[in-house]
């Protein structure tokens, strides 16, 4: 089956976004949230026919994307889904999707985003918006409108051990500087212990928030557990530099 690929420009010429969507009421109004997502492209995930062949009629999926200056998504990890091949599907339209450029020198927050799968079609979700009154219950559906909520690392009855945690460097190019400095790192860990989509949250100066992030990206833990199972968790790290002698 062909992926529907269209583009914000079509979007905004044409009121109707990919059928299916319109079987949600979201013509006009899925135009507006491409454009909260700043989406110069778009592709709609596709309902697997193996999972329908398994009886699944509907489902829902939430997304963190990063994304470099270009737009480009980088990494795209998976914090809950319904049903994994639903996930799968989600990741493999969203990997497909193009953002507005940045700034080359800024680094482009991470985005998070929810879809909810039915056989009629996809409806994608900024989140951290409340949608109850933009959708119908109908239409979302009760997972959906569920809030997502990642564990913290630090909150898990049994915290994952650390296996490596190698402390950021003393970025090269203010040494001369010999200036202070601190960083605030927000990151998820993966299922399989991987650190996954580590962002700055604040630094006194852009380089040390680059050897925070670069420091943490190398980190691997236990897998998080939770209820018994693997999960994805979340947590935040603020490092402090010290000026080299």
């Amino acid at each position: 089956m062909k992926t529907p690929t269209t583009t914000l420009a079509q979007l905004c010429a044409v009121a109707v976004l990919a059928a299916p969507l319109a079987l949600f009421g979201a013509t006009q109004e899925e135009v507006k949230i491409m454009e909260e997502l700043n989406l110069t492209k778009y592709v709609e995930p596709v309902f697997p026919t193996m999972v329908r062949y398994e009886g699944v009629v509907e489902g829902a999926v939430a997304l963190a994307v990063s994304r470099n200056a270009s737009g480009e998504p980088e990494d795209i990890l998976v914090l809950s889904a319904t049903h994994r091949g639903l996930g799968e599907a989600a990741v493999d339209a969203v990997r497909q999707w193009r953002f507005a450029p940045t700034d080359a020198g800024r680094a482009p927050a991470a985005r998070t985003v929810r879809l909810a799968f039915r056989l009629q079609g996809v409806v994608v979700l900024p989140y951290g918006k409340n949608h109850q009154s933009e959708l119908t219950a109908e239409q979302t559906g009760t997972q959906l409108r569920r809030e997502v909520r990642v564990p913290q690392l630090q909150a898990l009855a049994r915290q994952p051990k650390a296996l490596a945690q190698p402390m950021p460097a003393y970025p090269a190019a203010l040494v001369a500087r010999g200036e202070e400095g601190t960083a605030s790192v927000r990151f998820y860990v993966d299922e399989d212990g991987r650190v996954r989509l580590p962002e700055v949250l604040e630094a006194s100066a852009p380089e040390f928030g680059a050897a925070a992030v670069a420091a943490v990206a190398q980190w691997r833990y236990e897998p998080p557990i939770h209820g018994g199972r693997t999960v994805v968790a979340a947590d935040n790290w603020a490092f402090k530099f010290a000026a080299l002698n």
